[in-house]
C-alpha cells in the first residue's frame, strides 16, 4: 500500500511537492480549493506547470470541500454547483479520483437517492471518478455503514466507475470494532456482497480519538488512539488491498505528521522496497 497524507495547498503546489517529499509521501490527497468557502477558484497556467510536476512525481487525490452536501442537491443548487465546480477543477488538473462525502439529511432514504443523483450528474459531465467515503453516522450523516454505502451503490448508473473510500477512524466510530478480526471481515463480507471488495479504491487510514460506537467523527494519531497499532499492521499486511493508497487525516501538530509516518511505515511488511523520495 502506498503511504501518504493529506496536504495543504495554500501555499502552492511546489510547496506541496516540497512538504510531500520531507515526509516521503508515496501518494497524497489535497483540497482543490479552499474547502471553507463556496467562493469559485480560477487556475493559473502557473499552477497548472506546478500541479503536474507534483502529479508527475506521485498519485494525487482530491477532496470535496467542506461545504457541499450531496444528500441535499435538491434543496440548495449550492451543493450540486459547488460539487460540479470541484469536479470540472480535478479535470482541468488532471486529478482522476474525488473522494466524496454522502452527506447529511434526516430522510435517509431520500439522502442516499440524492447522493447517487450527484455522483450520476458528475459522472454525466466530467471524466472523473468519485470516491464515496464511509461515515462515522454522527447525526444525520448517512453512509455510516456497508448497507447504506450499498444503497448509494444500487442508486449509481455507472456502477464500473463509482469506488469507495474506506476510513478507519470513520468505521470504528460507527461500532464497528475492527480492532477483532471477526468485525473488520464483517464488514469487508458486507462490501463483498454489496459493491464488492474491487469497487474500494482508497483507504484514509486514521485512528480515532473516541472509542468504538461513539459516533463521533475525530481523527487521532496513529497508535495513539483507540485503534491502536494491531489492526493497522494487519491492514497493511493485506494483500487484497496492496495496490492501493492509504491517506493519513491525522491532526496537523507540530512534528506529527512526521511521527506517523515513521510509526505507518514501521508497520510496512519487511522485503517490501519503498520509496525513497
Amino acid at each position: 500500500m502506498k503511504i501518504g497524507f493529506h496536504l495543504s495547498i495554500s501555499k502552492g503546489f511546489e510547496e506541496t511537492l516540497a512538504e510531500a517529499k520531507r515526509l516521503r509521501c508515496e501518494a497524497v490527497q489535497i483540497f482543490v480549493k479552499n474547502p471553507r468557502s463556496w467562493g469559485r477558484k480560477e487556475l493559473t497556467d502557473e499552477e497548472l506547470a506546478a500541479f503536474a510536476r507534483l502529479s508527475s512525481a506521485l498519485p494525487v487525490y482530491a477532496h470535496l470541500s467542506y461545504l457541499p452536501n450531496l444528500a441535499k442537491i435538491d434543496e440548495d443548487g449550492r451543493n450540486l454547483d459547488g460539487l460540479l465546480h470541484e469536479a470540472a477543477l480535478c479535470e482541468k488538473l488532471g486529478i482522476k479520483y474525488l473522494v466524496a462525502h454522502p452527506g447529511s439529511r434526516p430522510d435517509r432514504g431520500l439522502g442516499m437517492e440524492m447522493t447517487a443523483r450527484a455522483v450520476n450528474i458528475v459522472h454525466g459531465s466530467h471524466d472523473i471518478t468519485v470516491l464515496i467515503e464511509n461515515t462515522s453516522g454522527q447525526g444525520n450523516v448517512i453512509g455510516s455503514g456497508a448497507g447504506e454505502l450499498a444503497r448509494i451503490y444500487e442508486g449509481v448508473e455507472d456502477k464500473e466507475r463509482v469506488m469507495f473510500c474506506i476510513d478507519t477512524a470513520h468505521l470504528f466510530e460507527t461500532g464497528c470494532d475492527i480492532r477483532k478480526k471477526a468485525a473488520w471481515e464483517g464488514f469487508l463480507g458486507e462490501m463483498e456482497k454489496g459493491p464488492g471488495l474491487g469497487r474500494i479504491g482508497l483507504f484514509h487510514l486514521n485512528d480515532s480519538r473516541t472509542g468504538a460506537g461513539t459516533h463521533a467523527d475525530r481523527h487521532w494519531h496513529i497508535g495513539r488512539g483507540e485503534i491502536g497499532l494491531t489492526f493497522f499492521r494487519s491492514l497493511l499486511k493485506d494483500k487484497r488491498f496492496a495496490h492501493l493508497a492509504g491517506i493519513m487525516e491525522t491532526p496537523k501538530m507540530g512534528n506529527m505528521d512526521k511521527e506517523n509516518m515513521k510509526v505507518m511505515r514501521s508497520l510496512l511488511p519487511p522485503l517490501v522496497p519503498r520509496s525513497s523520495s
